[in-house]
């Protein structure tokens, strides 16, 4: 009886192991930008060569140089704050915070800037 008993538990023990670790994984994944990209976390906006994230930023109030020609979308995981990217033909997109946005528009050229801004809308 003690043995059966004994069986049972580790079994609860390992199915509580198994479940507890899954939302452990589970959890930040919700939080993630997109199932396809790499996670990326408040107060940054996060710029992707497809799938793989290639740089972050957080500072707000100016514009910060672009130092890659290949970045594809962005994710702004900040609460606040939209972010604009300036590209090489002068023209700029925005992404508001909680968004993901590609970032290539057909005419618009390689982006070469992001300003994070203190309003939470984007504005044209």
């Amino acid at each position: 009886m003690r043995h059966r008993l004994a069986q049972r538990f580790a079994v609860l023990c390992a199915s509580a192991t198994l479940l507890i670790g899954a939302g452990l994984v589970a959890g930040p994944a919700a939080q993630a930008s997109s199932s396809s990209l790499s996670p990326c976390w408040h107060p940054y906006v996060c710029v992707y060569a497809g799938q793989i994230m290639v740089g972050s930023y957080k500072d707000a109030g100016y514009w910060q140089r672009f130092r890659r020609t290949d970045v594809t979308y962005v994710y702004n995981a900040r609460h606040y704050g939209a972010a604009y990217f300036l590209y090489s033909s002068g023209y700029t997109s925005c992404a508001e915070p909680g968004r993901q946005a590609s970032l290539y528009h057909r005419g618009y050229g390689n982006v070469t800037g992001i300003r994070i801004d203190t309003g939470s809308r984007c504005y044209a």
